[in-house]
């Protein structure tokens, strides 16, 4: 077992000093990209209104949050110098106008899931997690999973697997920042509702993935590597079957390799890594406090040596340890809490009490006692039942408008709003991030 590390990606919108988004990533790049410590990190995204940063991978989640924090605030002064916000939100809240860029992989998924369809695609912006996987289990010259039998590394990434989907709803409840999308108010995440496969009656009934959950849902608990191999192999062939059938050209996407077929929450990255996709665009505190509980979990599996097994004991008692087992619920059971986490978030008792019992999960099990305060946050969160989607509704509420009724320019003011907040939450995280080495 190699030592781990950490990495991130962060996706923001783009839009001026009144809050209305404008396509000007093409501009923050060529800016940006003058500044070679910074410009090293940034990366073009789907839309002209949306622009990328990733951050050096380290052995601990502070020490990529201290690195990332310390571009990302030099960052923000060049970007409003040239009168130019950041949106750390997972939707755009108002009503907008997005151009895609023009490339042969987005023009093959708008091409399958319809224009209509990918226009939630590129109105949306995430976290992505990585946590470094095991050597030997993706394949670097083939950029696949590798085939192994006998292997403690392989069955320490499976309990990791295991353990990682069974959080999801947690991650999602946590991270949540748009309960608006164009306009609408639909739930607390309305980026997880309306990416997924899932579906509301008389609410919204047609998120991204519903004709393609093999793509872009949450996956199953995978019991062997095989079966993880398996399907991200089935991924690719089912995706390019399906363009085939419609006559659109595939020879250039056959080379891409099969483990980017994965667009949903949880994937096996092709550059070696577990890739957690899950999580709402958002503030630095919220979105390191989830990072830090996503690796201690993860790390207590391997420490510990604790086997992850679906039961209906999970049910009841999530995340409950007995003689070496975690018990987490069925998958079933997850889906639901799925939906609940993004539809009510804390509101719901049932997802509270999930949440809380993966807390109480890592308070009990911190076996090396690592230093908890990335993840204070968190506690503050339950204790509240107040994530950053139940601000922005408290804000709403406290300015006289239902969450059904919000003038377009309200919504603009949030975005505005929640971009002018983003440099003092960089200081503020920075400060205490850099306190705990």
């Amino acid at each position: 077992m190699k030592k781990t590390s950490v990495g991130l990606e962060v996706e923001f919108f783009t839009i001026n000093s009144e809050g209305k988004l404008v396509e000007k990533a093409d501009e923050l790049l060529k800016i940006l990209r003058e500044n070679k410590r910074i410009g090293y990190h940034m990366k073009e995204e789907i839309s002209h209104s949306v622009i990328e940063m990733g951050a050096t991978p380290k052995r601990k989640v502070r020490a990529t949050a201290v690195n990332f924090l310390k571009n990302l605030q030099k960052m923000v002064e060049i970007t409003e110098e040239n009168d130019i916000y950041l949106v750390p939100l997972g939707c755009y809240p108002a009503k907008s106008n997005h151009r895609l860029r023009k490339k042969h992989w987005y023009d093959s998924q708008e091409f399958l899931l319809g224009k209509k369809n990918f226009a939630k695609e590129i109105r949306m912006c995430g976290f992505h997690f990585h946590y470094s996987l095991p050597q030997g289990i993706v394949g670097k010259k083939t950029e696949s999973i590798k085939p192994l039998r006998k292997s403690y590394a392989k069955d320490v990434f499976l309990n990791q697997y295991n353990f990682a989907i069974a959080m999801d709803p947690v991650c999602i409840t946590l991270g949540q920042s748009s309960p608006f999308y164009e306009g609408e108010y639909i739930g607390k995440d309305c980026r997880a509702l309306l990416y997924r496969d899932m579906a509301v009656e008389g609410k919204f009934e047609g998120a991204y993935h519903a004709e393609l959950s093999l793509i872009g849902s949450l996956p199953n608990y995978q019991f062997t590597l095989e079966d993880i191999r398996w399907n991200s192999a089935r991924r690719k062939n089912v995706y390019l079957d399906m363009l085939k059938k419609r006559e659109f050209p595939i020879k250039e996407l056959a080379t891409v390799p099969e483990l980017k077929f994965m667009w949903g929450p949880l994937r096996v990255n092709k550059i070696g890594t577990l890739e957690y996709r899950g999580i709402d665009m958002n503030h630095p505190e919220y979105l390191f406090g989830a990072a830090a509980v996503f690796k201690l979990a993860l790390e207590e599996i391997k420490n510990q040596e604790l086997q992850v097994l679906p039961s209906d004991i999970g049910i009841k008692e999530p995340f409950k340890i007995e003689d070496g087992i975690v018990y987490v619920p069925p998958f079933s059971t997850v889906k639901s809490m799925e939906l609940l986490s993004g539809m009510y978030g804390l509101d719901n008792s049932e997802v509270h009490n999930y949440c809380k019992k993966l807390y109480d999960f890592l308070k009990k099990n911190n076996s090396k006692k690592i230093n908890t305060k990335m993840y204070d946050i968190v506690r503050k969160i339950l204790d509240k039942k107040k994530t950053l989607s139940d601000e922005i509704l408290d804000m709403i509420k406290k300015n006289g408008y239902t969450p059904e009724n919000v003038p377009d320019d309200f919504l603009r003011y949030i975005a505005s709003y929640q971009a002018k907040k983003l440099g003092e939450g960089v200081k503020k995280s920075l400060k205490l991030y850099s306190s705990l080495y």
